[in-house]
């Protein structure tokens, strides 16, 4: 009872006033009390990013407060932030150098202390990416600094860079976002492709230029011929390329075709058709080999004009050349021979020095003089000679005669030499007991 009377004397004694007032005071202590640990960590996470304000008119200026992330392995690391005392001068003096608008020296600066992602995020954000692919080649990463050019839209260079760093899928998305290509920027990249090992797209970019001196400069150095025979499965590449090419580049596609639906014969036919390069049979035949079959098919489809230009030119030959080429020139006679294409099978056989086939040919061909002397000569047939002289008689014409032979005379001419065949001829040639051996 005491107890309460007391402390009803001393409410009486301080009034309703006062007592609101200590409560307000103690809410407002409280408070003050919760703000002071909120700043000392006991509230929400600090937040420990800055972000500069842009003044207008100033360079944009990446944190510098924090150091950006590194890679290394294909990972991204932090960099060291421990800097030595005089390279925490340098860094301040890089700072001082931002905010003057001094960006490509700031970053000199940072590059002279191995604070080389920030030289670069200074760069690139304000534009300069020429000085952050610079920088970034002195590093040796070519590949960042085509990620930087292709962020920033700047597909040409990136292409480049792509290819510097052999990442050639990179370099073809870029290039699919170039607008036009100009003859520098074409030339550049075809080179690039081809050391990246993608010979087919420098071959293109230098045929959108109509280049054919650059495309066979790559084909003969990177020996991409099995490329070159696909690409020119085009119309537009063989008009452009055919008459650039040389029997050797023929024979290399050969050996180097696509594995593909495309028989190597099918193009070699276009290639020899459309070039009329006669002294292309050589490679061909060499590529069908001993293939009586396969090499007649082939020759009924050849242009008669590359036909003809391949007897002149067999009969041209140097000795040592045509030797060389001694077995082939006896599958492409053979295959004149069988598809009845006789005026340069004759000639073919003459110098092979066959009389009885070059006499059969000379006759079927119209010209009986040239016939006659073949099998008259060194090493022919006298027999056979006579049986001809009186066919001849026969059908009314006169040995010095040249005119062509109507397909009664042809069929009974053919009768007569129905025994000379070219593979019975060789057979007798190489025999031992031979007088022409």
């Amino acid at each position: 009872m005491l107890r309460v009377n007391n402390a009803n004397s001393f409410m009486d004694t301080i009034g309703p006033k006062h007592l609101l007032l200590m409560v307000l005071t103690g809410v407002a202590i409280s408070a003050v009390v919760y703000l002071l640990r909120q700043k000392e960590g006991g509230g929400q996470k600090k937040n420990t990013k800055s972000f500069p304000l842009k003044t207008p008119g100033m360079p944009n200026v990446p944190n510098l407060g924090a150091l950006p992330s590194q890679k290394a392995g294909g990972q991204r690391k932090l960099d060291e932030i421990s800097l030595s005392p005089e390279s925490q001068i340098k860094r301040a003096e890089a700072q001082k150098l931002v905010r003057q608008g001094q960006l490509s020296e700031a970053a000199l600066v940072l590059e002279s202390i191995n604070l080389q992602r920030e030289a670069i995020d200074i760069l690139e954000t304000n534009g300069l990416l020429d000085d952050a692919a610079a920088m970034l080649m002195r590093m040796n990463r070519p590949n960042r600094a085509g990620v930087i050019y292709e962020r920033n839209k700047r597909f040409e260079h990136a292409a480049i860079y792509f290819l510097k760093a052999k990442l050639v899928e990179d370099a073809k998305r870029c290039c699919r976002q170039i607008k036009s290509f100009n003859l520098a920027l074409s030339v550049e990249l075809s080179v690039l492709f081809a050391e990246a090992g993608d010979n087919k797209s420098a071959i293109r970019l230098l045929a959108d230029i109509n280049d054919r001196t650059r495309i066979l400069k790559i084909v003969r150095e990177k020996f991409a011929y099995n490329d070159l025979a696909e690409f020119l499965d085009f119309p537009a590449a063989r008009q452009l390329l055919l008459g650039s090419l040389i029997v050797t580049d023929v024979e290399h596609m050969l050996q180097n075709m696509p594995e593909d639906a495309n028989s190597p014969l099918n193009r070699a036919l276009l290639w020899i058709n459309e070039s009329k390069k006669p002294e292309w049979l050589t490679p061909i035949f060499a590529f069908i080999g001993d293939n009586r079959g396969v090499a007649s098919k082939f020759i009924e489809k050849v242009d008669n004009q590359v036909c003809d230009a391949f007897g002149d030119l067999s009969l041209k030959l140097d000795k040592r050349e045509f030797e060389q080429h001694r077995q082939t020139f006896e599958w492409i006679a053979r295959g004149f021979h069988d598809t009845m294409k006789m005026l340069p099978a004759a000639k073919i056989y003459e110098r092979l020095k066959i009389p009885a086939l070059s006499g059969k040919c000379w006759a079927i061909a119209g010209n009986f003089q040239k016939a006659l002397a073949q099998l008259t000569g060194e090493q022919g047939d006298l027999a056979l000679a006579g049986m001809v002289q009186q066919e001849l008689n026969k059908l009314g014409r006169y040995t010095t005669e040249q005119l062509p032979l109507s397909d009664h005379e042809r069929d009974s001419l053919s009768r007569l030499f129905f025994n000379i065949d070219p593979d019975t001829e060789k057979n007798r040639a190489d025999s031992p007991f031979s007088i022409a051996s």
